[in-house]
């Protein structure tokens, strides 16, 4: 009886923490819930913007760090920004030794529903590079 009780009691506790984390998670599972759309790995070497990911959302770490497309829950967001797969060569003004990509940076943003965000990294003649929204439309999904 006791065990049948403490599965039960392990059941219900593990319920609630589940549903806590989806509450408090600022992503969304299903495009029928109201969201905004983050691009993350949008090439656009051409204009010298590259490729970021998120690390974490309001000092929480996240495990969406290698998705290039995100949905998100509308609300105002600060964004822990690292770069995504980038071959420093390619970026103008860098030696090929450069270890400029290692630092990570702060993105604050304020997300709004049905509003695509396309988020990049911008580097500086100084080799330090910036989170961008390059762009902004409305979203397609």
């Amino acid at each position: 009886m006791k065990t049948q009780f403490f599965a039960y009691m392990t059941g219900i506790l593990l319920a609630a923490t589940c549903a806590a984390a989806l509450a408090a998670s600022p992503f969304v599972g299903s495009r029928g819930e109201p969201h905004g759309v983050l691009y993350l790995n949008v090439n656009q070497t051409a204009k010298q913007i590259w490729p970021v990911k998120i690390w974490a959302v309001d000092g929480e770490l996240t495990n969406r760090s290698n998705q290039g497309v995100l949905w998100v829950k509308p609300g105002d967001y600060t964004f822990l920004i690292k770069l995504g797969a980038v071959n420093l060569a390619d970026v103008p003004g860098l030696s090929r030794r450069a270890s400029y990509g290692q630092e990570q940076h702060e993105l604050k943003l304020s997300v709004e529903a049905g509003q695509a965000y396309y988020i990049g990294a911008k580097f500086a003649a100084s080799g330090h590079w910036q989170p961008t929204v390059w762009k902004t439309e409305p979203a397609k999904y």
